[in-house]
């Protein structure tokens, strides 16, 4: 399908001067927002319209508000069938669920309709109770949305606006079957939006196949998203990573630290808590209750670290998050523009350090070029280095914290039980402690390979795990 695309050109105009409903521009006067972002500007008109639109900004950009307050004014005063909503949004994560919906509700209270949080990991049949009274517009997960089609508690055939939030990511986590499968029950012609800070991959798909003619609006190329902030990378000791961490943790300001996986993100927020700096860890493993109440006290500055896997990259916003760590090195340059972008949004100031053992620096300066940004290199040896100083590292207390996760912040569920974890426990924290220290003091140039018979791989599908005969040798 042919698709007209145009640059963005007009920012900063005033909402008041744009065709909305006066009791949103209520909402946003009361919120302190009288201007447009870029994106906003040039989205709006033709959202209210009703056209397709492909939408391509940066991290922070205001993208959420701009779907919310078209969808609201089109949906003004409609009447809705039970079961039967008017507009769907998708988005791949609960935690980016729970944002738009939280983004969405003040707008639609005042104009009379309702929004319905649908997204896996809570109560399906609350979810369903809530969509049977009828609901305007819904935010969903796509398997939870399936899974309420197929047990006939949500019908899309009267759907007038559908929106795919972080469509190239939702793809690249494999929902792209599920979008597929979710717009063949849409009404063909019916309103779609996609927004992503890139489309590409699957989504030209996906574009080519539901949408009718979109306007596609574009505002900074991908790289460039990351530009404006402050770019570091540390060439570390392996030995003293843990501490270099928590110099650079225990700094004034807000600070979002990235692991790769589950566990070092429990790993990292524990050792952080155990030398005086109260951290938390968010990730995929955590029951939802305690992963709410975790970003509700991140949110509400009851504590200024946050440890996460990725994900929390892609689309939450927190407000003034002065520093993103990398603790371990983004895999590709997608990865650490939405790792990044978490910081310097809307214009703030913002400042990226990536900590790179010596088999990662090789990686981290090719993505940093394709990234086309000019990081500063520093050789840090310990905690004392000057370059930490820079950052405004600091030397933390020495004696144990609070556990920020033990404690109830306000915006969490009301029926939560703290005390109740998932994920990593104590073993196997210690377990991978052991192994990524022993990996950190490997050399680039691989050992040479022993000879003799190799050891079987487990199959495709197994846990991993095979029988020995007598004790199992210490740290296998």
């Amino acid at each position: 399908m042919p698709k007209a695309r145009r640059r963005s050109a007009h920012a900063g105009e005033r909402f008041e001067d744009m065709a909305l409903p006066d009791e949103l521009l209520g909402v946003l006067d009361a919120q302190g927002l009288t201007r447009a972002f870029e994106i906003q500007s040039a989205i709006l008109p033709d959202a209210l319209g009703g056209r397709d639109v492909l939408a391509r900004a940066e991290t922070g950009s205001g993208k959420t508000l701009a779907f919310t307050l078209a969808m609201c004014a089109r949906f003004r005063g409609r009447k809705v069938h039970r079961r039967r909503p008017l507009g769907v949004v998708l988005v791949p994560t609960r935690e980016l669920a729970v944002q738009v919906v939280d983004t969405i509700h003040p707008f639609a209270r005042a104009v009379g309709i309702r929004a319905q949080l649908v997204a896996g990991g809570m109560n399906i049949d609350k979810q369903a109770d809530a969509l049977a009274r009828g609901v305007e517009i819904i935010v969903a997960t796509p398997g939870r949305l399936i899974d309420l089609a197929r047990r006939e508690d949500l019908f899309l055939d009267r759907v007038e606006t559908t929106v795919i939030d972080e469509a190239d990511h939702m793809t690249d986590l494999g929902f792209g079957a599920d979008i597929v499968e979710i717009l063949q029950h849409i009404e063909m012609g019916t309103q779609k939006m996609l927004f992503s800070a890139t489309l590409d991959g699957q989504v030209d798909e996906i574009i080519d196949r539901f949408l009718v003619d979109p306007v596609t609006h574009e505002t900074t190329p991908v790289a460039a998203a990351v530009k404006t902030m402050r770019h570091h990378v540390l060439a570390i000791n392996p030995q003293r990573k843990r501490q270099i961490t928590a110099q650079l943790a225990a700094r004034r300001g807000r600070t979002l630290i990235f692991t790769r996986t589950q566990l070092g993100a429990e790993r990292v927020a524990a050792e952080l808590v155990e030398v005086g700096i109260p951290a938390a860890a968010l990730h995929g493993s955590k029951q939802q209750g305690l992963r709410t109440n975790v970003l509700a006290g991140f949110r509400a500055g009851a504590f200024d670290t946050l440890v996460a896997t990725d994900v929390a990259a892609r689309g939450l916003h927190i407000d003034d998050v002065s520093m993103v760590i990398h603790v371990d090195p983004a895999e590709d340059v997608k990865e650490y523009v939405h790792r990044s972008g978490r910081t310097a949004r809307a214009g703030a100031a913002g400042t990226v350090v990536t900590l790179a053992l010596p088999h990662q620096t090789q990686r981290t300066r090719r993505i940093l070029e394709e990234a086309e940004v000019e990081p500063q290199w520093e050789d840090v040896h310990d905690e004392h280095a000057e370059a930490l100083r820079a950052l405004g590292g600091r030397t933390p207390a020495g004696e144990p914290a609070a556990d920020p996760a033990l404690t109830k912040y306000k915006g969490a569920p009301r029926k939560l039980d703290i005390g109740r974890t998932t994920g990593a426990d104590a073993r196997k924290a210690d377990e991978r402690r052991a192994n990524e220290e022993r990996r950190a003091s490997w050399e680039e140039t691989p050992a040479p390979r022993r000879s003799g018979r190799r050891r079987p791989q487990p199959s495709a599908g197994s846990t991993g795990r095979r029988r020995t005969s007598g004790r199992r040798p210490k740290g296998s």
